[in-house]
């Protein structure tokens, strides 16, 4: 399953991936957009992991570690990239996230237009 859609939108799908409210607990600190690059752990459900990034998006882009058997989301939180997620493209943009398997061959920081710096943090449950 593969979901694409608003930050606004995004408790609406607590009832689905029930991490959701933790994640939403993160972002409401704002911790991934005051912490750099980096893995870090969520202190109140150390199953939640987050991953912290910046790159240069480019024409190639780059393929993205697997995470088997887990749920991922992205989040861009400065710039914009585009990621490729079994095959199906989507334009990543603050204020958007995806959700996808961690089994998924997945493809980060293709540029949309330039390339350009992009900062993101995945969450993985």
């Amino acid at each position: 399953m593969i979901v694409f859609d608003t930050l606004d939108e995004l408790e609406s799908y607590q009832g689905v991936f029930p991490a959701i409210g933790v994640i939403t607990g993160v972002m409401d600190r704002s911790l991934p957009y005051d912490e750099g690059p980096g893995r870090y752990t969520v202190p109140e459900d150390s199953s939640v992991v987050y991953i912290i990034d910046e790159n240069l998006s480019s024409d190639k882009g780059f393929e993205a570690e697997r995470h088997e058997g887990k749920t991922l989301m992205e989040i861009v939180l400065e710039g914009d990239e585009l990621v490729s997620a079994d095959g199906s493209v989507f334009r990543m943009e603050p204020g958007r996230f995806l959700i996808y398997s961690g089994d998924a061959a997945v493809k980060r920081g293709v540029a949309y237009t330039l390339p350009s710096h992009f900062k993101a943090v995945r969450f993985i449950f």
